[in-house]
């Protein structure tokens, strides 16, 4: 893979990550349209998804070490302390349904996930992003419950269709079951971290193949960093000014043109 496809698929992966359209979908979008092989650059996207994952870490540390230190030290029983320890279990509860479903459809994932499939995703992520814009507006409450974990886990598990955001939809879910706008995007970054991280052991660990262009994948997996970190900030200013419907209008167009094109 050359130097300028591996910037162009960075930019696309750091983009699509956090903003509430589907990474996965871009991806499979994009190489179908450079004539790329997506079997024979496993590697190469597990390298860009890790990039956007460290960028969800970096700018989310001060949560995620205040959290990871108040399990490694279960003797504080302050009410902080417990308070972070109860939202970290919750961040773990809500993995539970994607790493289920992941595991179940491993294998027949590429017979499934077509491009007319992507299209039809991409519209109907476009209607749940603008119900749950609708639906924030009456929300208020800011501290993450069970039933914002169980919703929002249940949610993330759907966005593994490609199409399906999996931040758009931990971000709807959590808006869909009452919290605010900001703490629902979040809770659904955080979220994220040990779904990505799993996401990546175990496709590192299945990989049939490790050879890769070291330097282009270097390359791709520090663009998407880059371009991730800013993502997350322009999607949190977003979502405060209530303005997910350019993501679902994005998405509509988006969805639509691929059903036209493939179908």
């Amino acid at each position: 893979m050359d130097a300028l496809t591996a910037v162009v698929l960075g930019i696309i992966q750091g983009v699509t990550e956090w903003l509430p359209v589907s990474s996965s979908g871009h991806l499979a979008i994009a190489q179908e349209l450079l004539g790329l092989d997506a079997s024979e650059n496993l590697l190469f996207d597990l390298a860009l998804h890790m990039g956007t994952l460290l960028a969800v870490c970096v700018y989310f540390r001060k949560e995620l070490g205040r959290i990871v230190l108040s399990f490694l030290r279960p003797g504080d029983k302050s009410g902080d302390a417990k308070a972070l320890r109860a939202l970290g279990a919750l961040i773990l509860l809500g993995t539970i349904p994607v790493a289920v479903i992941g595991l179940v459809l491993s294998d027949s994932a590429e017979d499934i996930f077509t491009l007319p499939l992507i299209g039809a995703a991409l519209v109907v992520n476009a209607v749940v992003l603008l119900l749950a814009e609708r639906a924030s507006r009456k929300a208020a409450r800011k501290s993450v419950s069970l039933r914002d974990a169980l919703v929002a886990g249940l949610m993330q598990a759907v966005s593994i269709v490609p199409g399906i955001s999996r931040s758009g939809s931990t971000l709807s879910g959590g808006m869909f079951s009452g919290l605010e706008r900001e703490a629902a995007a979040t809770f659904a970054f955080l979220l994220s971290v040990p779904a990505l991280l799993g996401a990546f052991a175990y496709g590192f660990a299945t990989l049939d193949r490790y050879d890769l262009d070291l330097a282009s994948t270097a390359l791709g997996a520090a663009v998407a960093f880059a371009v991730g970190f800013v993502s997350i900030g322009y999607l949190l200013k977003a979502v405060r000014a209530g303005k997910l419907w350019v993501f679902s209008a994005y998405c509509a167009v988006l969805g639509t043109a691929v059903l036209a094109l493939t179908l």
